[in-house]
Order: structure tokens, then sequence, then C-alpha cells
């Protein structure tokens, strides 16, 4: 048995990657001693309950650096004003855990990449360091990806559509290329309809470390990067000046930024995504549409209601569950989605909710969206899979790993998410992917082999 630190900068952003966090401590625990460190006011057992985690919080040893809960406090409460600080939350966590790394055997990052004096497996959601590097810009639009015998990211384990196929980039067409004619005319429709209606996504701002505000990039990143972030080219076969370390990434997108950025090539390892069921066939669901995340601005409700309005003005009785939590970073904003959903009766907002009642809005409703641009991954989407949903996301970022490149799925505007709605509903169309392409059982045997190997180094 191995004495293992799980290192999580915080869990009070209630997203993706807490879960990530959560479930690599619950892979470990029944074969090794696993520690949490971390800086946070939200509790694992809290989080676990939420992602429907089976993970033995008592047996989970939590490690916080002295005044560590004043201090998550402290930025929760300032982040609306500064942003949510991660990469700084990274290095001041480092910095920390290099006073008592003697402890433990090996470290496992869910916090994205670290330069650590010990052997590591690192799962990075998106780099958090190097910010200010001149890396290519289109990445965040178009991966360039050759085939396995030159050098692709190895994936774990492909779902059966995906193995089917060799990605040769992880962008996808617009829809301008794939159906001008009906676009066109899909248009034209909408604006003599609705005159008002915008034809781009919200334009706000978000939390991403290759922005330029809150902090995290910019001459502050630069310290951050200095002070916790590996060197270039570090992989498991080579050592700077602290230990080996594997990295994981959670999708293709996700692993070109890593190459690009550090010139490494990382093992792709989705997140874990269990099939969810419910009593409903696809005629006895509602016709609504859930959107499932945080609510803050990098989430984009406000545009899911502005889309949910363009879709029935083309005549859909469609109504719309926004589900999520609101942390204190975003309360102002959180405030703001609540007010405009109060205006309309199609329209609901439920915080908090406990697991069973997502699952009952999922496995009850047909249509899932998710707006934000470039997500890394996309787990509420996965969910949406998982759930039997017909699932919509922007065609960037991770999401396309997620719903395996169908452009009937995957949307490059405002008007084109208005589009695929609306014909996904006149047409009737059903879920086309598997529920379980991204079980946990999968995702554990991944983490826990990457940990093994490690070790017997």
């Amino acid at each position: 048995m191995a004495e293992i630190a799980v290192l999580h900068n915080t869990l009070d952003f209630h997203g993706g990657a807490d879960a990530v966090c959560l479930a690599v401590c619950d892979a470990l625990q029944d074969s090794h001693a696993v520690s949490l460190i971390t800086c946070s006011v939200t509790s694992p057992s809290t989080l676990a309950d939420r992602f429907d985690i089976d993970l033995d919080t008592d047996e989970l040893s939590i490690v916080t650096p002295p005044g560590g809960t004043l201090f998550a406090r402290a930025l929760a409460g300032a982040a609306p004003i500064i942003g949510s600080q991660l990469p700084f939350r990274s290095a001041v966590l480092r910095q920390f855990f290099l006073q008592i790394t003697n402890e433990y055997d090996i470290a496992v990052s869910t916090a994205n990449e670290f330069s650590l004096p010990l052997p590591s497996v690192q799962y990075i959601h998106y780099p958090q360091f190097r910010a200010n590097t001149n890396e290519r810009r289109t990445i965040d639009d178009h991966v360039q990806m050759k085939s396995n015998s030159h050098g692709q990211y190895d994936v774990d384990m492909s779902s059966s559509s995906e193995s089917n196929s060799t990605l040769q980039e992880t962008g996808i067409e617009s829809a301008e290329q794939t159906a001008p004619t009906s676009q066109a005319q899909f248009k034209k429709k909408t604006e003599q309809d609705k005159p008002d209606l915008d034809d781009r996504l919200e334009d706000v701002e978000y939390d991403n470390p290759n922005n330029n505000t809150a902090g995290n990039s910019g001459y502050l990143n630069q310290i951050w990067t200095r002070l916790a972030a590996p060197e270039d080219g570090m992989s498991v076969s080579n050592s700077t000046q602290t230990a080996p370390a594997t990295f994981l990434a959670n999708s293709t997108w996700t692993a070109a930024v890593i190459a690009n950025r550090y010139n490494i090539d990382p093992v792709v390892c989705h997140p874990p995504v269990d099939p969810i069921y419910g009593g409903r066939s696809w005629d006895e669901r509602e016709d609504g549409v859930v959107v499932v995340g945080r609510l803050a601005p990098d989430k984009r409700p406000l545009d899911a209601i502005s889309i949910v309005d363009a879709v029935r003005s083309q005549g859909h009785d469609l109504h719309l569950h926004i589900v999520g939590t609101a942390p204190d970073a975003y309360r102002d904003y959180a405030a703001t989605v609540t007010t405009e959903a109060a205006d309309r009766s199609y329209v609901s907002v439920e915080e908090d909710i406990p697991r069973s009642r997502l699952e009952t809005l999922l496995c009850t409703h047909k249509y899932g969206l998710n707006l934000k641009p470039r997500e890394h991954f996309g787990l509420s989407v996965a969910e949406y899979v998982a759930a039997g949903m017909v699932a919509f996301a922007p065609a960037s970022g991770g999401q396309v790993d997620v719903l395996d490149r169908q452009n009937n799925r995957l949307f490059d505007s405002f008007e084109d998410a208005v589009m695929k709605i609306d014909t996904a509903i006149t047409t009737d169309e059903r879920p086309q992917l598997p529920r379980n392409r991204f079980n946990r059982d999968r995702f554990d045997a991944s983490i826990i082999s990457h940990v093994e190997e490690m070790l017997s180094q």
C-alpha cells in the first residue's frame, strides 16, 4: 500500500475538474492510503453526493495548508472582482506541498500540471501555466492530428464509434460549409420572424488561462509559471529538477494544447460518466431542454434562454430547465440569470439540487444543451448522452470528442444552434450515441494503471 497525495487546488467551483478529483480518490482508495491536498471551503462529501461518487470520505485524509480555509474563503469572496485565480491557488498549494512531500510515495494532480519533486501522474483539464507563451491560436478551433502510426495522441479506451474512424483533426466544418442552403433559408426566416434576434453567442469573456483577465495570464501568470510549472518536454521517461511524470489529458483538444505548450504528448483519458437510466421511453419524455452547469458567465445560461426563445418562435412548445450551482464567485451573475428566467413561464432555474432530482430531469427530457465554447471536455454534455438525451454543444474543444463529431449536434453560432435544435424537434431525431461511452470502470482502470506503473519504477 502506497501513500498517495492527490493535489487539487480547490473544490469550490463545483465543476467537472472537481468530479474528476473525487473519482480519482475513489479509484485509488481500495489499494492505497489517499490524502487530498487542497484549499477549499467545500467538503468532499458534499460534492461526492452531487456527482454520485461512492467515495469513502471518512477514510480520505484532507490536508490543508495553515490558514487554507480562510485563504479559500477570501479568494471566493473576491472572485467576482479578481477572477478565479486558479494558477495562483495552484502555486500556493505546491509551495505548501513541497514541505510535506517526504510523507508520500507518489503525487496525483487533478488540478493540471506541476513541477513536483516526487513521481507523479498529472491530469490536465487545461494547462494552467505558460499562458503568455506564443501558442498557435488555431488550436482553439482546429486541432491538427496525425494518424496513430505518426504520433497521434494515445487514447486509453475509445468508444466503438471512435475506434472505427481515425480523427485527422478535432475541429469540425461550419454549418455554412455543410448545409449552406438550409442555413441561409433558416436565417432569412428567423430574421423575418424575430428581427432583434442576435446572430452570435453571448459576448462574454470567461475564465480561461489564455485570456488576459483576472491575473490568470500576463506577468502574474509568468510568476506562477516560474514557481510551479514543469519544464518543456518533461515526460514519464525523463526528469527535470524533480521527478518523472505521466501526463493525462481530458480530450484530444486539450492534448493538442498541452503538446503545443510543453512539447509533451499526453495520453487522452476522458473523465468518468456512467450511464443514467430512467423509466421513460423517448415518446414519453418531455419536449424540454436541460442545461446543467454552474451559473457563471463561461457557461452562458443567458444564451440558453435566448436560444429557447428563438426555437419557440418557430412554433415549438419548448421549455427550459437551468440546473446548477451558484458559487460565491458568480453570485451576481446567478442573480441576473434568475431574474431573466422569472420573466418567462417556460424557464425555471434550480440551484444546488440533489443528484436524484438532476437524474430525473435528464431522464425525463429530450434535449440537453451546453453553450460554453472551447469546453475542455464537457462533463454535462457527456451526462446528457449518458441519460439518453439528444445533446447539443459548440463545435469546439473537447465537446467534439463527447459528441463524436456529429455535425447535426455541434453548432458554431447562435443561429446554427437554433436551426439544429429546431430541425431535431421537427424531424423527431433520436439519440444515436451509446450511453456507456465514458463509463467509470474505464476511467478507474486507466488511473490505477498509470499510478501502478509509476510506483513500479
